[in-house]
């Protein structure tokens, strides 16, 4: 599943990745120099980073037992998918609406050169 969803987030406009932190896979939206991150890829962990629209569907997805909480990253409605217990297409939605919130956060100049 790790190379489906490099391919989904990278063909978002505007999305790039980086290594980082031992290996892990940092989607980022923007340019080089104003950016966001918009997910987190730990390759073979079956684990994927991203954020939640809102408080009500992070609390859902926890409930429901397909995502937990983030460790390191405990505001912003960051939330961590257990990717064994969703199917690619839930994963995929998931991931957009993380890069949709994340890209609306970036100013306007940097948005209208991605779009």
């Amino acid at each position: 599943m790790d190379t489906k969803l490099t391919k989904i987030a990278l063909a978002f406009p505007g999305t790039y990745m980086t290594e980082q932190w031992g290996g892990a896979h940092v989607f980022k939206v923007g340019t080089q120099t104003h950016f966001k991150m918009f997910a987190i890829l730990r390759p073979g962990a079956n684990r994927l980073t991203v954020k939640a629209p809102n408080a009500e569907i992070r609390a859902m997805l926890f409930e429901v037992g397909v995502a937990e909480a983030h460790s390191h990253m405990p505001r912003g409605n960051w939330m961590v998918l257990l990717l064994d217990k969703l199917d690619i297409d839930d994963v995929s939605e998931r991931m957009r609406a993380s890069y949709d919130l994340v890209l609306r956060g970036l100013p306007k100049r940097v948005q209208a050169t991605l779009l």
